[in-house]
């Protein structure tokens, strides 16, 4: 018995340490199925197959500091590069190399010409040929120059989820880093569902992009993309997929939503391109971004076409606009208001810096761009002031805070030196404006501006961005808005003098405008009404002052924009002043607030009826001029009529105001 026991026991031993065994070989396979490293020959073969993506920093800086950059601030590895690393590639076969697509910068202009591989021994290759590249499925596949990989990629087609994957890439412009991670899981590409993208839990920088997801053996299963946005997971496509895309193609594919900053209406697009490949990286960059821009600019013009009914100055909610006249020396916008009617906007916080002799900026935003108002300095003559494309921006930078970033400092820019480009743009009402672009080479960005001339400077929109963004969504749409810019003109009579004698300058419209003036008397004309008036009636000169009010309205069966309103300054220091407003018999569909005004003008009723009135310092008197019309409709019947309005500082009688408007509206001619 006790000897059968000790067999029992011996044999249960025995079957135990087997299980042991079995145990610890099973261990040891799923260790290897979950290792979370690669093996020596798989990180040897990194160091020969994975390359930087690297483009030359810029040898020019146009720029002007307020003291040197602080260079040294800057890692050794990062301020004595002369490149900047930008992404990742690797290779997979002896001519064949790859990267994400958005790494390549072939779908946008760009001050880069091209990109280089750059391996860790530091030496660079230049693009060959692309052989196969899609945007959509964010990849590209390409040969170099004079360079075949001795060494390369084996591709894992089929990886299984849930196991070990790795991460290779170029993190932050720092060398190549591994890091490891979980396989998780797939998910639909997100329009048509027509390929699963990887998602991966091994950590990702930028300049990750491009590089290969490899397995424990060190194959490729993936091109690492992006980052997700809403959870701590990695994109990647899977490399099956970048294989068997069509071969010796270039395929784009673009959903596109083109939207203005001044309307809610939308004209989305789809844009569909294959080309032919072979071809380099110049031939197929600029095949792509023409292509592309071709189909934006087309895109643009259906949006416009396709709503022109409802766009300003068409449509319902347009009267509104049409039957309103406002005082705008700092621009304004017509854009589409939240009740459907089209308004002029203007920027809700202003900031004003001050730029000496008598010269300022004020400045604020209105949706995604920066308006100016720029008073020059007296010392500085009109003519250069429109002319000096440097003297223009050194003076906005005087107001107005760029800075290029050096490790944790900021350094204040001084100066974009000259514009690269300076032409003119002819909006749809006339008017010149002034299109100048000045390049920021370190960052491959981009600043335009739209400048109007005005009596006493510019009126300015400002933009600024990544080159391509600029000239292919900035330009085109800024050629846009400018037709879309409410503005007065104002200034003194000097700065008048001198603005009306820029003939190359000036809107069309001023060639119906006439202001002149001496110390005896002051004449004025535009196309619908002209007057005069002498010292008696008020002082005049070089710092009287003058703004005419321009605004959009019928003439007949189109619209127009000229003159609707002119107010003439004693001094631009005091408020003593006229104005002649241009007043519309309102549409039925407009609110009671315009009819009623229109009532108490056509009945001469307060304020409208000569009765002078004080408020907050000043004492103003209204009346309604007669002239005007063809002589046969009475006032009642009118569809336009002018008001006068004169507004003195301080307390005058009654009888001296009434004296003082009856010579301005004596001297009025209304010829409508």
């Amino acid at each position: 018995m006790r000897g059968r026991k000790n067999v029992r026991t011996i044999r249960f031993c025995m079957a135990a340490m087997a299980m042991l065994l079995l145990a610890g070989n099973a261990a040891l396979a799923d260790d290897a199925q979950r290792r979370n490293y690669l093996d020596e020959k798989s990180m040897q073969l990194i160091q020969e197959a994975v390359f930087e993506v690297v483009v030359l920093k810029p040898a020019k800086d146009s720029l002007s500091y307020e003291k040197p950059l602080p260079f040294d601030l800057l890692p050794f590895a990062i301020r004595t590069d002369k490149y900047y690393s930008i992404g990742t590639a690797f290779a997979i076969g002896p001519d064949q190399f790859v990267s994400a697509s958005h790494v390549m910068n072939l779908d946008e202009e760009s001050q880069y010409p091209e990109v280089l591989l750059r391996d860790t021994e530091g030496a660079l290759y230049a693009i060959d040929k692309i052989t196969k590249f899609s945007d959509h499925r964010d990849f590209v596949i390409f040969s170099l120059k004079d360079k075949k990989a001795d060494r390369y990629f084996e591709v894992n087609r089929k990886p299984m989820l849930n196991q070990t994957v790795f991460a290779v890439g170029n993190a932050l412009g720092q060398g190549v880093v591994i890091r490891d991670g979980l396989y998780t899981s797939n998910t639909k590409e997100e329009v048509d569902g027509a390929w699963d993208w990887m998602r991966f839990s091994a950590a990702a920088s930028p300049g990750n992009s491009g590089g290969p997801l490899l397995d424990r053996d060190g194959k490729v299963v993936g091109i690492v993309l992006r980052k997700s946005s809403n959870e701590n997971l990695n994109y990647a496509l899977s490399i099956a997929e970048a294989l068997d895309a069509k071969a010796a193609i270039a395929s784009s594919y673009k959903k596109a939503a083109y939207r203005l900053d001044i309307m809610d209406m939308t004209k989305m697009g789809t844009y569909k391109k294959e080309i032919s490949l072979p071809k380099s990286y110049g031939e197929l960059k600029r095949e792509l971004v023409g292509d592309f821009n071709k189909f934006s600019d087309r895109l643009l013009k259906d949006l416009l076409a396709e709503y022109r009914g409802d766009i300003f100055p068409n449509g319902d909610g347009s009267i509104q606009m049409l039957h309103s006249t406002y005082s705008a020396v700092f621009p304004h916008m017509i854009m589409k208001g939240e009740d459907g009617n089209w308004d002029a906007f203007f920027a809700e916080e202003t900031k004003r810096a001050d730029l000496g002799k008598n010269g300022y900026l004020t400045y604020g935003n209105m949706k995604n761009s920066l308006f100016l108002y720029i008073q020059k300095p007296d010392d500085i003559s009109l003519k250069t002031f429109y002319s000096d494309s440097k003297l223009f921006m050194d003076l906005v930078l005087k107001g107005i805070y760029f800075n290029r970033q050096v490790a944790s400092e900021k350094i204040k820019i001084t100066s974009f030196g000259k514009a690269v480009e300076d032409y003119r743009h002819t909006d749809a009402w006339g008017r010149k404006w002034f299109v100048r672009t000045w390049l920021m080479e370190y960052t491959d960005g981009k600043i335009i501006t739209f400048s109007l001339p005005v009596p006493n400077g510019f009126i300015t929109i400002m933009k600024a961005g990544q080159t391509g963004t600029v000239d292919s969504g900035y330009l085109p749409d800024l050629k846009v808005y400018a037709d879309f810019v409410y503005l007065s003109y104002y200034g003194t009579l000097k700065q008048w003098q001198e603005f009306l004698a820029m003939k190359d300058a000036v809107p069309a419209v001023f060639s119906t405008v006439e202001l002149n003036f001496s110390k005896k008397e002051l004449q004025f004309r535009s196309k619908r009404l002209a007057f005069s008036y002498t010292p008696e009636v008020m002082k005049i000169t070089e710092n009287s002052d003058a703004s005419l009010l321009f605004s959009f309205f019928r003439d007949g069966n189109k619209v127009v924009w000229d003159v609707a309103g002119v107010t003439m300054g004693e001094d631009k220091n005091n408020r003593t002043v006229f104005t002649v407003y241009r007043n519309i018999k309102p549409a039925k569909e407009l609110r009671d607030s315009y009819h009623s005004d229109w009532e108490n003008i056509v009945g001469r009723k307060f304020p409208y009826n000569s009765s002078a009135y004080f408020k907050e310092g000043q004492t103003i008197i209204r009346s309604v001029h007669a002239g005007g019309g063809d002589g046969k409709n009475s006032t009642a019947n009118r569809q336009v009529l002018y008001t006068v309005t004169l507004d003195v500082e301080g307390s005058v009688e009654q009888q001296a105001m009434e004296s003082r408007l009856a010579k301005i509206d004596a001297a009025l001619a209304v010829a409508e």
